[in-house]
């Protein structure tokens, strides 16, 4: 059985969605335009805030 908490989980999409946003690409290679990427870091960036919460209140 995985030992993944939702803090690990939250860090590993945090993680995915700053790399693909900062490198403008998908994972699989796919170009993102500058609409998108700004989606991704706003939601990483309410991820973060997220993650912070859940962090105070463990």
């Amino acid at each position: 059985m995985s030992t993944l908490t939702v803090a690990l989980a939250l860090r590993a999409a945090i993680n995915v969605l700053r790399d693909s946003a900062e490198s403008r690409k998908m994972p699989n290679g796919d170009p993102l335009n500058e609409v998108v990427v700004q989606l991704h870091f706003d939601a990483a960036e309410t991820l973060e805030e997220s993650l912070s919460d859940l962090l105070d209140h463990e």
